[in-house]
């Protein structure tokens, strides 16, 4: 692929490099990890670093690489940072004494000819710019220091403490670090092996940060077991070409260094400054490591950001599971009859007379109508205990489903940590809610109502409106309700033989009233209703649910983003 190239010292950087990292920071910053999934909390925290590593340094570097070096000076508590740096500069850029933290903020000092590259938000964006000698208030902020004493082309950072006892202080020192061209490391001979800042020097080192050392308050009979130790470490931290620099145990002069004893480091990063090709040698290095080490960074990203993927899919498969699972079953219930049950059959044999009904029956389907007819005529009275009683039990059979669905989504929901957690933060999502009881009565008695209408409008004929006459309009939409609820199967054609159920009886009635083929798409498009408003009805218990995986909504297919810009940026370099 032929690209338009900027040059730094040794290698040929593409333009598109620019538009490629600018993506992949959008796709970082986009990633979302908030359910508990295995490498969330690690996915969070690498987010973060990724996003200031591309944000603050690589990014704006790449831009434009013939920018200031930028030299963060960091290390531990007391180290004698801020020390150094005035001691260099030969007056006090920064305050330095024995109250810790000293350097609660950041401090930059920079060439006044170099203003422009500071004072805008080409780097750490998120910290605000304070003019030298304020003090800074509210959110963190970095001191900006003019001083001819620096030349132009490099700049010094004095940075809080790696290991500083606020928090907030390590965190901004971290990032001052990950932004660096150069990191000049201070230690001094009694805790040049503390864990702490070894554990940032080993990171600098696998992202290919540039890294100086200065070794302070050297005893003069222990400089060389110290030096010789210390440069046994670096080596075997990957800084072995890392240039090592000691000032010796020695007093100050006015809070300052000899001008002899920081004399090495100052020259050799003031010619870092004034050589071009020095300068851009040690930013090239530090840029195409951390260009490299972003690659598995991303990778490793992409892993825990499918892994969120993977988690919101099993739990909304889990809700869709469970509530169509149930939404089937409560149709089936009401088909085979579960609601004729129990006191909604005595009612119904109450209604019809099934008791005397029977007896004395001749086997013709004809004169069965006419019994049946009879029979139901002047029942009217006995129809509104039965509707009540059929709509309290259709109710029960809701509910049941609807506790069933709910219970199995919580139960499929505890089975992971990130269903667990859900759970824990909606407690409510446990239980049926308060409000579905009224709901379903609501349902039912509205259904009846709409029983009724379509009662009525379905007597066409003059014989069907004088037997919906006789009867009454409540009486039929009885015999309707339990023949959509008694296992009538509207497909079948009419039986040439009659059985003594409820099923059979109600069907006949109805047959006797507005004959087979109205029969069959009345109750065809009622039970379509019926079967549509409860199945409703269970899914308003979804929405709890849907509500927290909607708050822990995870971008589709965010890995497989992240792993195609990071795909773009790796076909660069």
């Amino acid at each position: 692929m032929s690209v338009t190239t900027i040059a730094t010292s040794d290698q040929q950087l593409p333009t598109a490099l620019g538009p490629a990292l600018r993506d992949l920071v959008a796709r970082v910053g986009a990633a979302r990890f908030p359910l508990a999934a295995s490498g969330a909390e690690a996915g969070r925290e690498l987010q973060i670093r990724l996003r200031a590593q591309l944000g603050d340094y690589l990014i704006p570097r790449a831009a434009d690489p013939r920018a200031p070096l930028l030299v963060v000076v960091g290390g531990s508590t007391g180290a004698g940072k801020s020390t150094l740096v005035n001691s260099i500069l030969r007056t006090e850029a920064t305050r330095a004494g024995a109250l810790r933290p000293t350097t609660t903020w950041p401090v930059l000092i920079h060439n006044p000819a170099d203003a422009d590259f500071f004072t805008g938000n080409r780097i750490f964006p998120s910290l605000k710019r304070i003019a030298g000698g304020s003090t800074a208030a509210g959110r963190p902020s970095m001191q900006l220091v003019e001083s001819t004493e620096v030349p132009a082309g490099i700049a010094l950072i004095d940075s809080p403490d790696i290991d500083s006892v606020a928090s907030t202080n390590r965190e901004v020192s971290r990032e001052l670090l990950g932004a660096a061209d150069l990191w000049l490391f201070v230690t001094t001979s009694a805790r040049y092996a503390d864990a702490a800042p070894w554990e940032v020097l080993k990171g600098a080192s696998d992202r290919g940060t540039s890294v100086a050392v200065v070794l302070d308050r050297v005893p003069a009979d222990a400089n060389r077991e110290v030096r010789h130790h210390l440069g046994g470490l670096l080596h075997a931290a990957g800084l072995g070409q890392a240039p090592l620099f000691t000032i010796p145990e020695i007093d100050l002069e006015h809070g300052l260094l000899p001008e002899s004893a920081v004399y090495p480091v100052k020259s050799w990063l003031f010619n870092l400054a004034t050589g071009d090709r020095a300068r851009l040698r040690v930013i090239n290095r530090t840029l195409l490591g951390a260009l490299h080490t972003v690659g598995a960074q991303i990778e490793t990203l992409a892993d825990d950001a499918t892994r969120q993927e993977d988690a919101h899919r099993e739990l909304s498969t889990a809700v869709e599971g469970a509530f169509a699972g149930q939404i089937d079953e409560l149709s089936a219930a009401l088909r085979r009859g579960d609601a004729v049950r129990g006191e909604v059959q005595a009612r119904w044999q109450d209604f019809i007379g099934t008791g005397q009904f029977f007896k004395g029956l001749e086997p013709s389907v004809a004169r069965l109508r006419d019994r049946l007819t009879a029979r139901v005529v002047g029942k009217q009275d006995t129809a509104g205990p039965l509707i009540a009683s059929l709509q309290s039990s259709i109710n029960q059979i809701i509910r049941l489903h609807a506790v069933e669905a709910v219970g199995r989504t919580a139960l499929a929901w505890q089975q992971t940590p990130a269903g667990t957690a859900l759970l824990d933060r909606n407690r409510h999502m446990a239980a049926v809610p308060a409000s579905f009881t009224e709901s379903a009565k609501d349902f039912t008695r509205e259904f009846v109502g709409k029983v009724f209408a379509e009662v009525s409008q379905a007597s066409q004929t003059r014989k069907a409106k004088a037997r919906i006459l006789s009867f009454g309009v409540e009486a039929v939409g009885a015999v309707v309700l339990i023949s959509l609820v008694s296992g009538v199967d509207v497909q079948t054609p009419g039986r040439a033989r009659v059985v003594a159920n409820t099923a059979e009886v109600a069907e006949h009635l109805l047959d006797t009233i507005f004959g087979p083929d109205v029969v069959s798409g009345l109750l065809g498009g009622l039970r379509t209703d019926l079967e549509a408003g409860t199945g409703e009805l269970l899914r308003s218990c979804r929405r709890p649910f849907e509500q927290a995986l909607t708050v822990a909504e995870v971008p589709a297919r965010q890995g497989r983003g992240l792993r195609s810009a990071s795909a773009r940026l790796e076909e660069l370099l």
